[in-house]
């Protein structure tokens, strides 16, 4: 928690740092305008480091000629940007209606944040501690618009902060000096994964292996890691799927590991599940009490949801938890009886279909086997209810770390004074 002192000053920056500040919008801000509109769903403000003074943090419309900057920017043609993923969920009463906002696993957050600036050799011009509350700020100042759905029922907002090396020097590598921008930004976005009935209480999602490997460690949630992900997760769109499930950089042969495994034939006979593009993957064990997750040498980024449920949630539902690759031989077999992502965007989905598909040059593809196909486990069920019911606060957290609340009072009174601001030049 910050000190009050402290985060009174934070917060009067947002403000100090527009001093004297004016604009006329241009068309071309306009045009913007209406991208994000449609994009950003409910999304009025970015919190950000001021570019006149990146010491200190400011809050402007993401068309604000305080967040434009060149499209050559290092963190873009380079790919050393880093990111998280974020959610704000509300809290609902017996009646249904929104009363409160919390933002979730903040501060494992802001731990793997921190990890992946590191991992890129950059950072931050203002403490983590005060972007971090600056992420809390702008859930706080969207308020319960941002969490509620057009017929008024609960949904979640997203929240994306993101850092990195600007503008600068041309070259690969970065100086020590190198401009860092970072900001955050929040809008509404229900569901992740489509056709939510059957994916999360029908049939589960299908989900296809095409024999892409997960070949490099992750460490850290950086924007190089997800363009290739990008791709291969279209491929398995294309054909169909719900989403794509990656093969670990090894099999496992007669109880050995063996890298260098590139045939297909070899890789969907000695596959090891890994994960997905922008999710972990766990499941149940035949003996219908043990949640098993892949080791990190799968080279999976080490999710935060994925680590709730292993150290918090399945331990309070009286699961055992077990680290250990998840075969493909195992699943033929039925030692594995259930499968589930686990993420920020996707939350606990379950896995009711896998497919081993071989895709063809023309965007088609030939599936080569039904690994399982067994809809969703009582297991898989209760701990994707019971996540459920703890981000809307209809149970409580399995531990303190889940939610941390929104202070929706001052969100108000400032939102009020930000639109009072703003809108004199046309936002």
């Amino acid at each position: 928690m910050s000190d009050p002192t402290q985060l009174q000053d934070w917060r009067a920056q947002y403000l100090n740092g527009l001093n004297s500040w004016s604009e006329t919008t241009s068309q071309v801000q306009q045009t913007f305008r209406q991208i994000i509109t449609t994009g950003w769903d409910r999304a009025r403000y970015v919190a950000r480091l001021n570019p006149l003074d990146p010491a200190q943090m400011v809050v402007c419309p993401p068309t604000s000629l305080l967040n434009m900057a060149p499209n050559q920017q290092h963190r873009g043609d380079y790919a050393t940007g880093i990111f998280e993923g974020s959610s704000a969920e509300p809290t609902v009463d017996g009646n249904g209606k929104i009363t409160g906002v919390n933002v979730v696993l903040q501060e494992p957050r802001l731990k793997r944040f921190r990890r992946s600036m590191q991992a890129r050799n950059f950072d931050l011009p203002v403490p983590l501690e005060q972007f971090g509350q600056a992420i809390l700020d702008i859930t706080a100042l969207h308020g319960l618009d941002v969490v509620t759905a057009d017929d008024g029922s609960a949904t979640r907002a997203y929240i994306r902060p993101a850092a990195g090396p600007g503008v600068g020097k041309w070259g690969v590598a970065h100086s020590a000096g190198h401009r860092v921008e970072a900001s955050t930004i929040i809008f509404r976005w229900g569901h992740y994964l489509p056709d939510v009935d059957r994916v999360y209480s029908g049939s589960g999602a299908r989900c296809a292996i095409t024999g892409v490997q997960r070949m490099f460690a992750v460490r850290g949630k950086h924007a190089s890691n997800y363009g290739n992900a990008a791709f291969d997760g279209n491929v398995a769109h294309q054909l169909h799927y719900d989403e794509l499930v990656y093969l670990a950089p090894y099999g496992i042969r007669d109880g050995e590991v063996v890298y260098g495994l590139s045939d297909f034939d070899d890789l969907i006979r000695d596959g090891v599940l890994a994960d997905g593009p922008g999710e972990e993957i766990f499941g149940i064990l035949s003996d219908g009490e043990t949640l098993v997750y892949p080791p990190m040498r799968v080279n999976r980024l080490g999710g935060t949801v994925l680590q709730y449920l292993i150290d918090h949630l399945a331990p309070a539902l009286g699961l055992k938890t077990l680290e250990a690759d998840i075969t493909l031989a195992d699943l033929r077999a039925g030692k594995v009886v259930g499968l589930a992502y686990a993420g920020n965007a996707a939350r606990v989905a379950p896995i009711g279909q896998l497919d081993i598909v071989k895709p063809g040059v023309d965007g088609t593809g030939e599936v080569v086997e039904t690994v399982v196909q067994f809809g969703i486990h009582p297991a898989i069920a209760a701990i994707r209810d019971q996540w459920e019911n703890e981000l809307r606060g209809r149970k409580p957290a399995s531990h303190a770390s889940l939610l941390t609340p929104v202070d929706l009072e001052w969100g108000r009174e400032f939102r009020s004074m930000l639109d009072s601001f703003w809108q004199k030049f046309g936002f």
